[in-house]
């Protein structure tokens, strides 16, 4: 009898990896279609908010995401959207983004997104608004989409060059 447990407990550790080595390896997402995607969900956020409509972002978001704005802690994205970005967005006749450049790393099932770029804001009756930001979000495939889990992101006075 204690020969049969011989062959089982060597072959458990080889049954495990054949086992866990596709399920780790479905969720890397290192490829270029994963990039896009995410890409893609970036650019979609970022056109509503020169839109001036962030209404229908809330899909790019999952519902526990965490927002952390310029120093401050926000919220999940429904409250940062209804108490702070929307009622903002009502105040802007323009909100542009230029020299915008984006890295991508993945992390498992995780994408990690870091964003720069600057942005105008226009407000009726004021100089218009310049900044330089960046912004970190983190991204998990949910449901056979990228969504955001967390987002930070910050502004400055843009630093020009002395003239």
């Amino acid at each position: 009898m204690t020969i049969c447990r011989y062959p089982v407990v060597l072959t458990l550790p080889v049954l495990i990896t054949l086992v866990t080595v596709p399920a780790t390896a479905s969720i890397l997402h290192e490829d270029e279609q994963s990039l896009q995607a995410v890409e893609e969900v970036l650019r979609q956020y970022k056109s509503a908010l020169e839109a001036l409509d962030a209404s229908e972002t809330s899909m790019l978001f999952t519902e526990d995401s965490r927002i952390y704005e310029t120093g401050n802690y926000e919220g999940d994205y429904a409250t940062y959207l209804s108490h702070h970005l929307a009622p903002e967005l009502e105040h802007f006749e323009a909100f542009r983004f230029s020299d915008y450049t984006v890295e991508v790393r993945f992390e498992g099932p995780v994408a990690i997104a870091s964003e720069r770029y600057n942005y105008t804001i226009e407000i009726e009756g004021r100089d218009p608004i310049e900044r330089q930001g960046v912004a970190t979000s983190v991204l998990r495939h949910v449901d056979d989409e990228w969504r955001i889990v967390q987002m930070h992101n910050s502004g400055r006075p843009i630093r020009r060059p002395e003239e």
